[in-house]
């Protein structure tokens, strides 16, 4: 028995390395350069700002002001309303004056007030496509026992498991309600994926514990699914690859760094999986 087990932690590590591999061919391409360019190019917004999009327009993906989309080859069809933000009005001013027409080597911008300017996001507008490194959601099925155990685990958790929206995002877990949701008109394939990722939030990152970070949050969680997923006969790389690539940042070394967290979190998740391939090293049962 512990030899088989050994084997398990193996083939899930291999399964880590090859995600790692994969991550850093992504992140050498011409395209994710391309990408990177593209996105260098947009404007930071500040939560205000970004609560003021959601509210307005709560699909955006990505937002721009009339001028940026025109330098990136794109433009706003006639007739569609922006999204009003604010936008900071300033002026140059040397230390101890307080005079509009400041200027020089020592002179400091000020904020003086806010007004109100228009964003359009992509879908408003018409042109070349941008460079994109995007998830892709996954078609199909999922193998059968992966979705049921997935959620026992959920359950022993103490959270409820349900399907519904999850405000753009394809699931989301809430340790203030206990829950995990899951948004409801996605394959079967896709649907299974997110619970995977979910139930590695569930187990690894309580805002309690403190130390929380996004980004690495994120890392983890979706190299767990992906994990998961392979060893499972599920593969997820159309989704997976893009997904930790831009969350890592492009940073190869934060997604090694996750490997024995991953692993582990990984073979808790296969336990009552089947696997149909005895060479995978993945039992029901035992830990």
């Amino acid at each position: 028995m512990p030899a088989r087990s050994a084997s398990a932690t193996d083939k899930l590590a291999q399964l880590h390395d090859r995600l790692s591999a994969e991550v850093e061919t992504l992140v050498g391409s011409e395209q994710w350069r391309r990408f990177l360019e593209v996105a260098g190019r947009f404007h930071r917004y500040s939560a205000n700002n970004v609560l003021l999009i959601l509210a307005q327009a709560p699909e955006a993906t990505r937002v721009a002001g009339y001028w940026r989309w025109q330098s990136l080859g794109r433009q706003v069809r006639r007739g569609e309303a922006g999204i009003a933000i604010l936008a900071p009005c300033v002026r140059r001013a040397r230390a101890g004056e307080d005079h509009d027409d400041a200027d020089g080597p020592e002179a400091e911008r000020v904020v003086r007030g806010f007004r109100v300017t228009h964003v359009w996001d992509v879908a408003q507008t018409d042109g070349e496509p941008l460079a994109e490194v995007r998830p892709v959601l996954l078609a199909g099925q999922a193998p059968p026992a992966l979705w049921e155990a997935l959620a026992g685990h959920v359950a022993a958790a103490g959270f409820a498991l349900r399907r519904g929206e999850c405000g753009g995002a394809n699931g989301r877990t809430d340790y203030r309600t206990r829950t995990v949701t899951v948004r409801p008109d996605v394959d079967d394939a896709q649907a299974t994926k997110t619970l995977a990722h979910e139930l590695a939030h569930v187990w690894l990152h309580d805002p309690a514990d403190g130390g929380f970070h996004r980004g690495v949050a994120e890392v983890e969680a979706e190299s767990v699914a992906y994990v998961v997923c392979r060893a499972a006969g599920l593969a997820s790389d159309d989704y997976s690859l893009a997904y930790v690539a831009r969350w890592a940042a492009g940073d190869v070394a934060l997604v090694r760094a996750a490997a024995e967290r991953v692993v582990a979190t990984a073979r808790r998740a296969l336990v009552g999986v089947v696997a149909h391939d005895d060479d995978a090293g993945i039992m029901a049962g035992g830990r």
